[in-house]
């Protein structure tokens, strides 16, 4: 195991409204998620992998199966591809996206 925090911090979007949406599949069905984050700004994530050790203040938010994408305020930030794909929270910003098998 590493910690998260020896992964690399990838832009993740940007928003005024102190959200991102997150759409994916999970159990089955397309499912749109909000990520909100504690206020307006630039986003970044910890992109780790499954053998990534995740602090005790991250909090589990959302979990996807196969593919995730990322959309800001003005357009698509980016699609994830992986087996599972789990979204943690923790703070004002602090954000971690684990790949578990990633495609």
């Amino acid at each position: 195991m590493r910690s998260y925090k020896s992964y690399e911090s990838s832009y993740i979007g940007d928003s005024d409204i102190a959200a991102l949406i997150l759409v994916g599949m999970a159990n089955g069905d397309l499912q749109p998620k909000v990520l909100n984050f504690g206020e307006d700004g630039r986003y970044s994530a910890y992109i780790v992998d499954e053998d990534a050790e995740i602090g005790a203040h991250y909090e589990k938010q959302h979990e996807f199966t196969n593919w995730m994408t990322i959309y800001d305020d003005d357009t698509c930030v980016h699609t994830y591809h992986a087996e599972k794909i789990i979204v943690y929270r923790a703070g004002d910003f602090g954000c971690i996206i684990q790949l578990i098998n990633e495609k």
